[in-house]
């Protein structure tokens, strides 16, 4: 419970982001795992970003600051831990996403630097999670995978496959921390396939 609490905007369930700017400042995959770890587990601080990320607290500094700058992340008070205050934050929303415009060099430019971001960051989570004891990576037990697959689709198919992703998000989506549960990463490309001679 934090000491002190100023009036800020109630965290949604999702928010797209549409401007080059803000894209930008999510060009890195820093910024997208202290993203995906608050909004996992809710008002925090940089010390507890810090423990689940394991990053260094203060190499987490300056990118908590610009994605606040940007308003993805808002300040919501402090509270008392040992003899100091630690500042808190919570997301603007449990999932953020970006809008693709095919017509804007800059924006198709951010999502593929955006693909490569979060490529290395579920690359990260994958290297320390297999290093762990407990690891099952198959049967209907596993806790942890890693994969991708090419698949045929017709327009009845891609629509079910969506609803399916769909699930998965509202899933994410209603999610939160509990007595005997452990926090998952869930990482998900789907990407058309274009010929190389179009």
């Amino acid at each position: 419970m934090s000491d002190t609490k100023p009036e800020s905007p109630e965290t949604i369930p999702f928010y797209v982001v549409e401007d080059i700017e803000t894209m930008r400042t999510l060009s890195n995959p820093v910024r997208w795992e202290i993203l995906d770890t608050i909004g996992a587990i809710g008002e925090c601080s940089a010390a507890d970003i810090s423990k689940y990320t394991a990053r260094a607290r203060t190499s987490l500094y300056p990118h908590i600051q610009q994605l606040v700058e940007v308003g993805l992340i808002y300040e919501t008070g402090t509270r008392l831990m040992g003899k100091r205050y630690e500042q808190l934050y919570r997301p603007k929303a449990r999932l953020i996403g970006t809008r693709i415009d095919q017509d804007d060099p800059e924006n198709l430019d951010y999502h593929t630097t955006f693909a490569n971001a979060l490529a290395r960051m579920l690359a990260r989570r994958h290297e320390r999670a297999a290093r762990e004891p407990g690891v099952n990576p198959r049967t209907k037990q596993r806790n942890h995978h890693c994969g991708g697959h090419s698949v045929w689709v017709d327009k009845d198919q891609l629509a079910k496959l969506n609803e399916m992703i769909d699930g998965i998000w509202e899933f994410c989506e209603n999610s939160s921390p509990g007595p005997d549960k452990q926090l998952m990463h869930i990482g998900l490309f789907l990407s058309r396939h274009i010929p190389k001679d179009k």
